[in-house]
């Protein structure tokens, strides 16, 4: 009964890291491929706050093979003004062919139309197209169809101090990109008007590039920063990111030392199971050393009992948390208020490593706790083991 108990405890240990950091990994992969469809893989930035020139980039990218895509765009902050409410939003022009090739804005529109954003001219009686994030236009009251103000601060002395320009616009579609920060708080526009309102005319902000692989940004980065020189600064998706990924990583590393303690409780009692049987095959023991046992036999028998304990908990258990995985996964038992974690089921994904890494610790942590009862089994002496029962 006390090996059962051992070996169920190793399975439980076993079993709730698996699906533990499965969870973790998901939400990590939900949260990535979310940035990754609003955000592109580097952001070329200009230098200074006078902007990129407006050119043909092309033969900056000629030789990168890695770059696969690249679209300028101009940003800049605003207040926007309806009947519904007043809001600080981030402005963002875009090439409405080549912004699709890089970032995927145009997937996340969920009402509307992508295209309507360059359809029309900055005029009173003609205002132009706008995609609003999800929040902001309910946090402004607006739909598709409605009309709404921006009002664009001004270096430019009037004679009665710094006064705003105001343009019209006609709300032609809503985004939805699942990250909270841009569904608050950004606004997008065709490039050319973009580039009127914040009185950028001839320049950009910047340049957005899609990697054929997000991860492999290194190369592609330094091969780009040295052909923009000093005229601007390249940066990855990663590194505007870094404090958020390295908090999650930090979480998921706490979580499976947290976890891993389950695992060590029950190698504690795989321990205390082990010095019961010493306990009571110590006459036993003391025959099979009488007819010439080893002590190095004895403890190779003791620390085979406890990895087989070990090994059947953890293969169990691995079998377990992976089940529950899959049910998490395909059957989402578990819902989640889509409002405040923009997904309604747990994402889960196994990451093949992980397993291994639980599965090999928990049979460490095993292997270790035997290490004290099979050498204390080992240094009975044969006489006094048949001498005490």
């Amino acid at each position: 009964m006390t090996s059962v108990i051992a070996v169920a405890g190793v399975t439980v240990g076993v079993a709730a890291l698996i699906a533990t950091l499965a969870v973790m990994t998901g939400f990590r992969e939900d949260i990535r491929a979310k940035i990754l469809g609003a955000q592109p893989h580097l952001l070329i930035q200009p230098a200074s706050d006078q902007g990129l020139p407006e050119q043909d980039y092309s033969e900056r990218f000629e030789g990168i093979s890695e770059a696969v895509a690249w679209s300028p765009y101009v940003m800049g902050q605003a207040l926007a003004k309806s009947e519904g409410g007043t809001q600080g939003v981030v402005v963002k022009g875009v090439d409405t062919v080549l912004e699709p090739k890089v970032t995927g804005l145009q997937s996340k529109v969920i009402q509307g139309d992508w295209q309507a954003i360059s359809s029309a001219n900055v005029l009173p009686a003609q205002p132009s197209g706008i995609l609003l994030g999800k929040e902001l236009a309910q946090s402004l009251r607006v739909g598709v169809g409605d009309r709404m103000i921006l009002a664009v601060p001004t270096a430019e002395n009037t004679g009665m101090g710094n006064l705003p320009f105001f343009f019209s616009f006609a709300v032609v579609g809503i985004l939805q990109t699942g990250l909270y920060d841009y569904d608050s708080s950004l606004a997008v526009v065709s490039l050319p008007t973009a580039q009127k309102i914040f009185n950028l005319k001839g320049r950009y902000s910047g340049v957005g590039v899609r990697l054929k692989d997000a991860d492999e940004f290194s190369g592609p980065a330094i091969k780009l920063q040295q052909r923009f020189s000093s005229q601007a600064l390249v940066r990855s998706w990663l590194g505007m990111n870094r404090p958020l990924f390295a908090a999650l990583q930090l979480e998921k590393v706490v979580m499976f030392l947290i976890l891993a303690l389950i695992t060590l409780v029950a190698a504690f009692t795989i321990l205390s199971n082990l010095l019961l049987v010493t306990a009571q095959r110590t006459r036993e023991i003391g025959i099979l050393r009488a007819m010439g046992a080893t002590r190095g036999t004895i403890q190779r028998i003791f620390l085979l009992k406890g990895f087989l304990m070990g090994l059947i908990g953890t293969g169990v258990g691995t079998a377990l948390g992976l089940g529950i995985s899959f049910l998490l996964k395909h059957y989402e038992f578990v819902k989640l208020p889509a409002d405040v974690y923009y997904v309604e089921r747990l994402p889960v994904k196994v990451i093949p490593g992980d397993v291994v890494l639980v599965a090999v610790a928990a049979v460490v942590i095993v292997l270790l706790a035997t290490l004290y009862p099979a050498r204390a089994a080992a240094k009975l002496d044969a006489l006094d083991a048949i001498r005490r029962v």
